[in-house]
């Protein structure tokens, strides 16, 4: 198990050097060659996903800055394999539309669910072949109108864009989203730009400094932050202010991603007087929710370059997957105060150090530096209570509506991912009346 576990390791880094990026992007470039073909922006939207209604506005300012063509691909929602939870995914996403929309210089007037008698006529009008720019003006036009539950001028886009039969709609969606998934990738709200791959809006940024790189032009950002905020589009965190909140944070072990969140979430305690309870669930592997290898290497890939932008070691992995995710969560459970500690020496083991949780050589190294005993970790190993208080807050982070890792939540505001960690504090900021730094605009503040 240890040697498989370093090896597969090792395969990704790797993969995340910058020998596999220029391999990666060779391959892509011969394709274009070979099939004489312009190199082109590839956007992927789904008529029925929020996300996607937030990045074909995107796609709109990023043709109009830089000189590039455009395709649009209108495909399903993601296949259950990629999204085991799809009814809480859909909810999720419609709450971090709205809070994408507060924060930035988008419009999303969605308060609801979208009607399927509304995405059906929207899907009805995108299927229908028409330029590509056209097709992008008619995503945002019918996307607005789902939202905004505007059925008079959804039934007038049809009459003036045109349409195609209902029938159409499956066949022509669903082979589209099979072409997405065999160029490598799962999801809309998402670009394919020289070989590489920018998912929603929160890696505009990346795709930007690409775009800028080929093409030789430095636009401003597409994206910026709101100069203000309207209280009524940025709630606070209801919670008695007499009392310490407290800030609960679920993450796994074999997740890069709260690798990433759990400095920038003890970052965050230190500041504001609240409470940081950390909360280990066991992977989604070991929940039963399967994850194919096409997700599974996007979001180390994803992960590696955050870790670069956010100034965090990466990269000489050691999957902790199996025994290593079960022996750090013992040892956390019965860590008291030296638990954070213990968790942030322990994810630094697996995603930089290339340190084998299971393995009891590595383990102990991990261990006594966050300053706990090695027999008494050892004895926590041997017990099973620590299944019981994973299991526990894999059933609370169901109670949030949410799924995945990282997870926050205080008060009455839960949210998902290491990227909202940003519109986390700045709702901490509201609840204790701090003064909110001057914004700037960045090529996305919500990376």
């Amino acid at each position: 198990m240890t040697f498989s576990s370093k090896l597969k390791g090792a395969a990704i880094g790797a993969l995340l050097g910058k020998t596999g990026d220029r391999a990666m992007r060779a391959i892509d470039r011969a394709r274009h060659t070979i099939a004489r073909a312009p190199k082109r922006l590839d956007f992927y939207y789904d008529v029925a996903d929020p996300w996607s209604h937030l990045a074909a506005q995107v796609t709109k300012r990023l043709v109009r800055a830089y000189p590039v063509e455009v395709a649009v691909h209108v495909v399903t929602p993601p296949a259950s394999d990629v999204a085991p939870a799809p009814d809480l995914r859909r909810r999720h996403a419609l709450r971090d539309a709205r809070d994408l929309a507060a924060h930035l210089d988008l419009e999303f007037p969605g308060k609801g669910d979208a009607d399927p008698n509304a995405v059906k006529r929207a899907s009805q009008i995108l299927i229908k072949a028409r330029p590509a720019l056209e097709q992008l003006d008619a995503a945002i036009a019918v996307g607005a109108a789902i939202w905004a539950s505007d059925v008079k001028t959804l039934t007038s886009l049809m009459g003036s864009l045109g349409h195609d039969a209902a029938g159409s709609i499956a066949p022509i969606l669903n082979a589209a989203y099979t072409e997405l998934r065999k160029l490598g990738f799962y999801q809309a709200a998402s670009w394919h730009w020289d070989g590489e791959w920018y998912s929603g809006i929160d890696r505009v940024a990346y795709l930007e400094a690409a775009l800028s790189a080929s093409t030789g032009e430095a636009p401003p950002p597409v994206i910026s932050r709101r100069a203000a905020l309207p209280p009524e589009r940025l709630g606070g965190i209801k919670s008695d202010k007499d009392e310490k909140p407290v800030l609960d944070f679920w993450f796994s072990f074999r997740s890069p991603y709260s690798y990433l969140a759990i400095e920038r979430a003890a970052e965050l305690a230190s500041r504001f007087p609240i409470e940081l309870r950390v909360r280990p669930v066991l992977p989604l592997t070991m929940r039963g929710m399967h994850q194919p290898r096409v997700k599974q290497l996007y979001i180390v890939r994803d992960a590696a370059r955050e870790a670069q932008r956010l100034g965090i070691d990466f990269g000489s992995i050691c999957d902790p997957l199996g025994q290593g995710v079960e022996h750090a969560i013992a040892i956390a459970h019965a860590a008291g105060p030296r638990m954070l500690d213990f968790v942030r020496s322990a994810m630094r083991g697996s995603w930089a150090e290339a340190r084998d949780l299971a393995s009891y050589v590595d383990l102990r190294a991990v261990t006594e530096r966050a300053g706990i005993d090695w027999d008494a970790a050892k004895a926590a190993i041997a017990g099973t209570a620590w299944r019981e208080w994973a299991k526990t807050a894999a059933d609370d982070l169901a109670l949030a509506g949410l799924w995945g890792v990282p997870c926050f939540k205080i008060g009455d505001y839960a949210t998902w991912g290491q990227d909202r960690i940003d519109f986390l504090e700045d709702r901490l900021r509201r609840h204790f009346a701090a003064p909110a730094p001057a914004p700037e605009a960045t090529r996305s503040d919500s990376a």
